[in-house]
């Protein structure tokens, strides 16, 4: 007995095109794995050092809590 994938997968130029039934996969999961795949892209491509990506992880941290902070500590 063959193994016979849920999906089929077809290459051009520019495009990789990924086809499967509605039903094998639930949208937000779907949409999970797409942003995991363009992460990885960017990061692949990425130039920063180890160091410079440690500092703007810092940075984003940072700013994210002085944009939050308001929901934990009283003023």
């Amino acid at each position: 007995m063959a193994y016979q994938p849920s999906y089929t997968l077809a290459v051009d130029r520019q495009d990789v095109i990924v086809k499967f039934k509605r039903d094998v996969i639930d949208r937000d999961a779907l949409g999970r794995f797409l942003d995991y795949i363009e992460l990885e892209s960017i990061r692949k491509r990425s130039q920063l050092s180890e160091a410079e990506a440690e500092a703007l992880a810092k940075e984003i941290d940072g700013a994210v809590w002085e944009n939050i902070k308001h929901l934990f500590v009283e003023a």
